[in-house]
């Protein structure tokens, strides 16, 4: 039996406001920290507190998703601090509707339209990735994901549904 099989990993890049706020954890940490040293022993307490908080919060942004193309499902697992998986979601590409380009014409008709969506962002939020949005029908939910996509990838999506892939 000839299935298709592609592993891929995306890199999640930090948000400026994740930014913002892991600088202002650690301004804070030292902050406290330097006072705790000064005598205050509030300070030290809060600067140990705070520096708790700041360790948990960066591996908590340290993101990466995986996507496993096999067959004609795509699973999507969530790679916490490059020691944690959570399989976030799985499709059954046979419901797919549609996967183009986020840029792309064809999906303005389901921009424009009155349905409700469930949005799933498993991207890598760079402007220089090649993001495709895939609008796929579930059980109980119609729903928008976006993906980075490779040539790879793309092509076992064809080889599923030819007619329903677009790159323009």
């Amino acid at each position: 039996m000839s299935e298709s099989y592609v592993e891929y990993l995306v890199q999640r890049k930090a948000t400026p406001l994740n930014k913002a706020v892991l600088v202002c954890l650690y301004v804070w940490t030292g902050f406290f920290v330097l006072f705790g040293f000064l005598g205050n022993v509030t300070s030290l307490f809060l600067g140990i507190i705070f520096a708790g908080i700041s360790y948990f919060t960066t591996l908590r942004l340290n993101v990466e998703y995986e996507y496993l193309f096999l067959g004609k499902d795509l699973s999507v697992d969530r790679i916490q601090a490059r020691s944690k998986r959570k399989k976030m979601q799985e499709f059954d590409l046979v419901r797919m509707e549609l996967l183009a380009p986020v840029s792309s014409h064809r999906l303005d008709s389901y921009k424009n339209s009155n349905r409700k969506y469930v949005t799933y962002d498993f991207s890598s939020r760079d402007a220089q990735a090649n993001i495709y949005c895939l609008i796929y029908e579930g059980d109980n939910e119609v729903a928008k994901v976006y993906i980075d996509m490779t040539d790879e990838l793309l092509d076992c999506f064809k080889t599923v549904s030819p007619r329903k892939v677009f790159t323009d």
